[in-house]
């Protein structure tokens, strides 16, 4: 059992059970709204902290930081969810590493329908092996938000089609060559950027 901390319009419930978070100098923050250091995560499990977070707007990013180095050959697995908070509600979102001590989560991406934009979320970190987190991927961006790139790119390859040719040979003027494959090679790489890094390759597209 905690208590509520407020600040602005951010709520924090902290816990009591704050010994080994303590230790590890561990915080997070709402844009916009003060740093939540490590006494306000509640233990969960031997190596598992969680903190609620609750704001009056949708919760759409976390910074998560270290002040103090990781023990070696650790690091911590930072985990989000949204009411009712249960297990399949959980997103993997990153590891906080000796080499990057602090990382920007942005939660937006990774929120399904069934989330939609929670203004209450739980933010949890599980201290584990490097080479165990390093094997395992971060959810960058949301099922759906695959879904609806595969769904645009289908219709834009069924568009292009429908000005196909007739017959085989040389094209005439005016028309291209496409591989009888085209849509799914585009969809592995579309898949494969979201994978390494979420939607943020499309700013960078001319």
């Amino acid at each position: 059992v905690g208590r509520w901390r407020r600040s602005a319009c951010l709520c924090v419930r902290v816990s009591t059970n704050h010994r080994d978070a303590t230790a590890m100098s561990f915080h997070c923050i709402v844009p916009g709204h003060p740093p939540v250091s490590a006494n306000a995560f509640k233990q969960v499990a031997s190596n598992r902290w969680i903190v609620t977070l609750e704001c009056q707007e949708a919760i759409n990013e976390v910074v998560a930081f270290v002040t103090e180095p990781l023990e070696p050959s650790t690091a911590l697995g930072c985990h989000i969810a949204s009411p009712p908070f249960e297990e399949s509600s959980w997103h993997y979102l990153g590891a906080i590493t000796a080499q990057a001590p602090s990382v920007v989560f942005k939660t937006r991406l990774v929120w399904t329908a069934r989330d939609a934009l929670p203004t209450c979320v739980q933010f949890g970190i599980e201290l584990q092996p490097t080479a165990q987190l390093a094997a395992r991927p971060a959810e960058m961006v949301s099922v759906e938000v695959l879904e609806a790139g595969r769904r645009i790119g289908k219709d834009l390859y069924e568009y292009v089609a429908s000005f196909a040719a007739p017959g085989g040979g040389v094209p005439p003027p005016g028309y291209i060559v496409l591989r009888g494959d085209v849509f799914e090679r585009w969809l592995a790489r579309f898949n494969d950027k979201c994978a390494r890094s979420g939607l943020d390759w499309l700013y960078n597209s001319g």
